[in-house]
C-alpha cells in the first residue's frame, strides 16, 4: 500500500484533544517508490521517468514525492506490473510490448509494427479510446490502473552488422527486439531475442546478436550502438511510435482523492508530451551526428515497408481470433480500435499536410 505522510505526531495528538485547527488542514502527502525498467540516471531515465517524477511533484503542488529506483532495485526490466500487484514497488514506469507474451494486447499498446506514427497514435490514445481501453483492460486483467505518459516517435530499424534492405536480408539474422516484432520476425525468417536494455551494447559489441532496436536516434547515439555496428537501418516501421505507462494498484488508485488522481493524469500527459517534444529535437541533433559519421546507411525498399505493415495487420487478426476463441476479448477489441482508428485517420486525414 502507499505509503502516506500527514502531520507531526504531537500536531495530531493536538488536534484530537483541542479539536480542528484554526487555519485549513494540512493535505496528506504521498510518498511513493517507483520501478523503472533502465538505470536511473541515464538518458532514457531523464527523458522518460524523470519528466514524470518531475511533473507529479509540480502538479500535485509538492503532495507527492516519488523516488525512483534503477532497474533491478525493486524488479527486473519485464516484472514492474508484479512488482505493483504485489507492493514491491508503489508504481511502476512500464512498457508494455514488454509483456507481450501474457498478452498479446500488449504488443499493440505498445506502438504497433507497421502502425501508426505518433501524430495518430497520441490522438487515438489521448482523445480516442486508446486510454480508456488500456485502463479497463489493466483493470479487469491485472487489478491496476493506468496513466499514459513517456511518448515516442519511430525508432532507428536496426544497428546491425549486416545490410539490410530487404525482407530476404532479414533471413538468419539474430535481432534484439521487443514486443509483436518477436513474433513478426521469426515469420521472415530471423531470430528474434529480448534483452533487457542494459545488455544490448554488450550483445552487439561481441556479435552475440547481429542487430539491435532499441529507441530513438537520441538515447541510442548515448548507448553507441553506431560505434560496434557498422550499418544503421532505417525508417523504423517496425515502431512507428509508442507510450508508456505509469502503472497504480487499482485499489491504490481508486483510494487517492479525486482532485489528486485529476492533477497526476494531467502531470502524465503534460510528461509524455514534453518527452516526445524534446526527444524529437534531440533526434534531430542525433541524427546529425550518426549521418556524419563512418556508419553505411541503408534504407528498407518499398516492398519490404509494406509487407512489414501487412504483417503487422495479419499478426493483430490472427492474434484476435485466437485470443478470442479463448475466451479473451481485450486483443480483439484493442487491436479493432487501434486499426480502425488508424484506417479513418488515413481516409478522413487527407486535407492534411504531411
Amino acid at each position: 500500500m502507499f505509503r502516506m505522510r500527514t502531520l507531526a505526531g504531537a500536531a495530531i495528538v493536538a488536534t484530537v484533544i483541542a479539536g480542528p485547527l484554526t487555519g485549513p488542514a494540512e493535505a496528506q502527502k504521498y510518498e511513493w517508490k517507483l520501478t523503472s525498467y533502465v538505470p536511473a540516471k541515464g538518458g532514457t531515465w531523464n527523458n522518460y521517468m524523470q519528466r514524470f517524477i518531475d511533473a507529479a511533484h509540480l502538479f500535485t503542488g509538492g503532495q507527492v514525492k516519488i523516488k525512483g529506483f534503477s532497474v533491478g532495485v525493486l524488479a527486473g526490466p519485464f516484472d514492474g506490473w508484479d512488482a505493483v500487484r504485489k507492493g514491491t514497488a508503489d508504481i511502476c514506469y512500464c512498457y508494455a510490448g514488454f509483456a507481450v507474451n501474457k498478452d498479446p494486447a500488449n504488443g499493440i499498446l505498445a506502438g504497433m509494427v507497421g502502425g501508426m506514427p505518433m501524430e495518430q497514435f497520441i490522438h487515438w490514445i489521448v482523445a480516442d479510446d486508446g486510454e480508456k481501453l488500456a485502463v479497463d483492460f489493466r483493470q479487469k486483467t491485472q487489478e491496476l490502473h493506468v496513466l499514459p505518459t513517456g511518448f515516442g516517435s519511430t525508432e532507428i530499424f536496426l544497428h546491425s552488422h549486416r545490410k539490410v534492405e530487404k525482407i530476404a536480408d532479414l533471413k538468419g539474422m539474430k535481432i534484439r527486439t521487443a514486443g509483436a516484432w518477436v513474433d513478426i520476425l521469426k515469420k521472415v525468417g530471423a531470430s528474434a531475442t529480448m534483452l533487457s536494455p542494459t545488455d544490448i551494447y554488450t550483445a552487439l559489441e561481441r556479435r552475440v546478436i547481429d542487430a539491435t532496436e532499441f529507441v530513438t536516434p537520441s538515447t541510442n547515439i548515448k548507448l553507441g550502438f553506431h560505434k560496434v555496428a557498422k550499418y544503421i537501418i532505417v525508417p523504423g516501421i517496425h515502431s512507428p511510435a509508442h507510450f508508456n505507462e505509469v502503472v497504480f494498484r487499482a485499489e491504490d488508485w481508486k483510494a487517492l482523492p479525486e482532485t489528486l488522481q485529476k492533477q497526476l493524469r494531467a502531470a502524465a500527459l503534460h510528461a509524455g508530451m514534453q518527452t516526445a517534444l524534446h526527444v524529437g529535437v534531440a533526434d534531430l541533433d542525433a541524427m546529425e551526428t550518426l549521418m556524419k559519421g563512418r556508419n553505411e546507411w541503408a534504407t528498407l525498399d518499398a516492398k519490404a515497408q509494406q509487407t512489414i505493415e501487412d504483417l503487422g495487420r495479419a499478426w493483430s487478426k490472427e492474434q484476435a481470433e485466437k485470443q478470442t476463441a479463448k475466451g479473451n476479448p481485450w486483443m480483439a477489441r484493442i487491436s479493432g480500435s487501434y486499426w480502425g482508428f488508424y484506417d479513418r485517420w488515413k481516409k478522413y486525414g487527407v486535407y492534411r499536410h504531411n
